[in-house]
């Protein structure tokens, strides 16, 4: 008895946070990877600020930029031509879909960073936003920053 209340307490503790989890990227015509959280952690991070509800909130986390490098994406001055094309998809549980062109996340083209945030005002992120949101900074509006990334895929536009 004493062991099933420390059991729910522990998991009540834990319920405002999001349970880290892995996060897929896939680029077509390439293998696809999983980032683990470890592996986000050891990127190269960013911090993007965003209002939302009146509200301004500092989030931070690996850069996008540096995950899709890992993914094998070209990036930085080889980023021209018909790589200029390519659309990255952000895609959350949910069944949401955000749309960014791959130059708006290279820092070659962009000095504000986008990020795949794993928190927001220095706390984890909870439940309803995680895991991962993806955050653009220097949007007017939060309508690219999709929460509860599960999935982020790079693929020609047309």
């Amino acid at each position: 008895m004493r062991l099933a209340a420390v059991l729910v307490a522990t998991v009540l503790a834990l319920a405002p946070t999001a349970f880290a989890q892995d996060l897929k990227v896939v680029v077509q015509g390439r293998d696809s990877i999983v980032l683990t959280p470890a592996d986000l952690a050891a990127l190269p991070r960013g911090k993007a600020t965003m209002v939302e509800g009146g509200k301004s909130a500092v989030y931070e986390g690996a850069l996008l930029n540096a995950a899709l490098v890992q993914a094998g994406v070209v990036h930085g001055d080889r980023l021209m031509g018909r790589y200029l094309n390519q659309v990255v998809l952000v895609k959350a549980a949910d069944g949401y879909v955000s749309i960014l062109s791959l130059a708006e996340t290279d820092p070659f083209y962009r000095t504000n960073p986008v990020v795949i945030a794993d928190r927001k005002d220095g706390a984890p992120l909870d439940a309803r936003e995680g895991p991962y949101r993806v955050v653009v900074d220097g949007d007017l509006k939060p309508s690219r920053s999709a929460r509860q990334v599960t999935t982020i895929e790079v693929k020609p536009a047309f």
